[in-house]
């Protein structure tokens, strides 16, 4: 009851930033001058962080693409007409997490406007081609949605793990499960594996609500998704499993989940931008599930990514597995002592 109050106040006012700085961005054009106004425009917003310059033409966009960057500024090879210089500079932006680039982009077309001038680099015509890549209207419910599958599926299995042997004792049914020949392993798979069906189950319904009514784009193969939910749902049921066999009451069962979901929803990049959070908290963030989740989710529901990114983002969600197994495996045994 305290804890909880305490760290959600403290994440709040030193994880939590709706300002992101440092964002990779990457330059194509003729040359790479260190020194000049477009380079200078982009460092003086605070907001950028140049990965890349002086590439080919479409090289910082494939930047974006590839997932290198989170902008891309594409300026056209110079050519002349009636003696004025008529290409027109493109911005490449990922907005899979609109939250993330639009106060960066709105700096950006500030310093643009700033620059504009017959003799500045930066600006030729004045007017900029802005390209948001896999939502181009910037709808929030795109952003929100595929990091809420993982939400809705974490929140339930954690519930259901944390409820299971807790809610034995509370039956008075404890003794008659130990009096069995079912040592930890077995109370462990045989409790929880039901579960997986139903936190699949829940991922389906909620990809297949949000395109029948926000239109959400489904870019890449559904069932590769589909297919990493067991293990994102066994990571959290086990870890409610272990919290089971710690809690006296289910009330404390509750509290334990509670102080472990929320946090994670808050580090995860789901309700804030991820690239705002002091390093630190990136560190956390990587060590929760709900982080790689998200990021799988977006990637395949509106990058088209396919198993590879998936899998790779599923490796951390399986060392976490990993350990709140062995955690809860640990807890059980002394339960039975």
């Amino acid at each position: 009851m305290v804890a909880v109050p305490v760290i959600q106040v403290a994440l709040f006012g030193y994880a939590v930033n709706l300002d992101p700085k440092a964002l990779p961005l990457a330059i194509a054009r003729d040359h790479a001058d260190p020194t000049d106004r477009l380079r200078r425009a982009v460092e003086g917003t605070g907001y950028f962080s140049i990965r890349a310059d002086g590439l080919e033409p479409g090289g910082a966009e494939r930047m974006v693409r590839e997932g290198k960057a989170l902008v891309a500024i594409e300026m056209p090879r110079s050519s002349l007409a009636d003696g004025r210089a008529v290409p027109r500079p493109r911005i490449v932006v990922d907005a899979t997490d609109s939250a993330a680039v639009r106060p960066a982009l709105a700096a950006l077309e500030t310093a643009y406007w700033r620059q504009v001038a017959d003799t500045s680099p930066l600006v030729i015509d004045p007017g900029v081609e802005i390209d948001r890549l896999y939502n181009p209207v910037g709808r929030t419910a795109w952003t929100t949605v595929p990091g809420l599958v993982g939400v809705i599926v974490m929140i339930s299995m954690l519930m259901l793990g944390a409820l299971t042997l807790v809610r034995e004792r509370e039956r008075g049914s404890w003794e008659t499960l130990l009096a069995t020949p079912v040592d930890a392993t077995d109370a462990l798979i045989g409790k929880l594996a039901p579960y997986l069906v139903i936190g699949t189950v829940q991922a389906a319904v909620v990809i297949g609500v949000a395109r029948s009514l926000f239109g959400l784009p489904v870019v890449g193969n559904p069932v590769v998704l589909l297919a990493a939910v067991p293990l994102y749902a066994a990571a959290h049921l086990i870890l409610g499993f272990a919290l089971s066999a710690v809690a006296e009451s289910q009330m404390q069962a509750v509290q334990g989940a509670v102080f472990f979901y929320l946090p994670s929803m808050l580090l995860s990049g789901f309700m804030f931008p991820f690239q705002g959070m002091p390093g630190w908290a990136q560190a956390l963030g990587n060590a929760l599930p709900l982080t790689h989740f998200v990021r799988a989710t977006r990637g395949i529901l509106l990058r088209g990514e396919g198993v590879a990114f998936v899998a790779s983002e599923m490796l951390p969600v399986a060392l976490f597995a990993l350990v709140a197994a062995v955690a809860a495996l640990a807890v059980y045994r002394r339960r039975i002592d």
